[in-house]
């Protein structure tokens, strides 16, 4: 999700359960991807998404330097009405070693109370070493401090680019393709539009 086309992720089909349980096969229960961009949630908007929403997944930073402003307020308030949520960390490292960094700020800030958690990786700011060896490097790193789903988020040409080998040790893939085609990469989740309507929010995000 480029900053500048943060929006509604809507789920066509969750092929593994990423939220402790709750799969879905059918169309028209909304995934959302909700950040700073849709700014911070009050009670009744998140009272109002819960029958609207399968699960919702939260940007909590964008890279170690910059943690998103509602990001503590909307998780909390998805944990006291009951919504499934995860995570995710807009990738920013440069190399292994702070791709290490980064998925230890990602975790020690994050709610806890997250189903799971992911990297969205769409942009190459790797300086040093691969692509490949720094997602994995985030992954392990991930995985050592929990136990908990590793998704990883790519649009499709970049994953095989820049990915294609480490993308694979996650549990599951969540791949962007806006247009009316599924993914060429096999995906839990498809990520097909970046403008939603949803009614309990009262917007459409762009």
């Amino acid at each position: 999700m480029k900053i500048s086309k943060l929006g509604w992720v809507v789920v066509v089909a969750v092929a593994t359960s990423l939220s402790g349980g709750l799969t879905a096969k059918a169309q028209g229960q909304a995934v959302v991807d909700i950040s700073e961009w849709q700014g911070r949630l009050t009670p009744s908007q998140v009272q109002a998404m819960k029958g609207q929403v399968l699960f919702v997944i939260n940007r909590r930073q964008y890279g170690i330097g910059y943690v998103d402003r509602d990001a503590v307020n909307n998780t909390a308030l998805y944990v006291r009405y009951g919504i499934p949520f995860g995570e995710y960390d807009f990738s920013q490292f440069t190399d292994t070693a702070s791709a290490r960094r980064e998925a230890q700020a990602f975790y020690a800030r994050s709610n806890k109370a997250a189903r799971f958690y992911a990297l969205d990786f769409e942009v190459d700011t790797v300086r040093s070493g691969s692509t490949n060896a720094a997602v994995a490097a985030w992954y392990h790193e991930m995985r050592s401090l929990t136990k908990k789903k590793l998704i990883f988020y790519s649009y499709a040409s970049f994953a095989l680019t820049y990915a294609n080998q480490a993308r694979q040790r996650f549990d599951a893939q969540w791949i962007g393709a806006i247009t009316r085609n599924p993914p060429i990469v096999p995906a839990a989740l498809w990520q097909y539009t970046d403008r939603y309507h949803l009614a309990g929010l009262g917007c459409t995000s762009r």
